[in-house]
């Protein structure tokens, strides 16, 4: 039994050791390195090359959806405020049209009050003519 377990033991310890003397590295040659590294990078290089061209497409479309939308706010904000300024002008039509019927009482009244104190040339002659009449028959007198 000693012998068949120092057996297995010394399988073991062989069998570990002997694994790890076994490297995991693999040479290449240099110029197979080369190649490959090199269809590496021309992969690569093709792949962001077209994603930058996807990015321009990508770009291109917003940038026209951008325009299209700017375009389309900017004629709603011109009729917005063509409606605004046409409700304030109806606004200020109606507040000339208030003010116009509560200031026509007071201008009847004042177009009355300077019919009344004013003189007509017949009543400047009339005028004229009593005051000669009175100087007569106050000479007479």
């Amino acid at each position: 039994m000693k012998k068949i377990f120092s057996g297995l033991l010394f399988i073991f310890i062989f069998s570990s050791v002997s694994y790890g003397a076994v490297s995991q590295d693999i040479y290449v040659r240099q110029d197979v390195f080369d190649a490959k590294m090199e269809a590496l990078f021309e992969r690569f290089h093709g792949e962001i090359k077209a994603l930058s061209e996807k990015i321009d497409g990508v770009e291109k479309t917003l940038s026209e959806k951008i325009d299209g939308v700017d375009k389309t706010l900017s004629r709603r904000i011109d009729g917005l405020e063509k409606r605004i300024e046409d409700t304030n002008n109806f606004l200020y039509y109606l507040l000339v049209l208030f003010g116009a019927m509560l200031i026509l009482p007071f201008v009847n009244k004042w177009w009355e009050n300077r019919k009344e104190s004013s003189f007509t040339l017949d009543d400047v002659k009339k005028l004229i003519a009593d005051a000669i009449a009175e100087a007569q028959l106050s000479v007479k007198n």
